[in-house]
């Protein structure tokens, strides 16, 4: 069931894909969503074929089933997704700083703004998971 739910996810994404790059053919949108949906038939394709394997071949399934519940991986995905966080701060106030400079002033906006979302977004987290653990 949850399989078959993930084929039909992964052919929406093909038929939206195909969707999109249609209609950058038919009509004159720019090619920023021809090449958005040709991104959305690549990732449905490589998904199906992923279900496919996962539907067809034992060993593969036991494996996936293993790394996905595996306490280790888990513990390294959250570490990871911790560095990713601190290192997008550090880039972004880099970036603020360096744009400004540069004269860049509503690139060293939105850079700034993206560090703000990231800081706030980290604070709501970090007080609802407080409340839960």
């Amino acid at each position: 069931m949850k399989n078959n739910r993930r084929a039909l996810v992964s052919i929406v994404w093909i038929l939206l894909g195909i969707g999109l790059i249609v209609a950058g053919f038919v009509t004159e949108i720019d090619e920023f969503w021809s090449g958005l949906g040709a991104g959305f038939v690549s990732v449905g394709v490589l998904q199906l074929l992923r279900w496919g394997k996962y539907a067809s071949n034992e060993e593969y399934r036991e494996k996936m089933d293993v790394e996905a519940k595996d306490e280790r991986n888990r513990y390294l995905a959250a570490k990871a997704w911790g560095w990713a966080g601190y290192l997008f701060v550090i880039i972004g106030a880099v970036a603020c700083i360096a744009l400004r400079i540069a004269g860049q002033e509503l690139l060293s906006l939105a850079a700034s703004g993206a560090v703000c979302l990231i800081i706030t977004l980290y604070w709501i987290s970090y007080f609802i998971l407080r409340r839960k653990y």
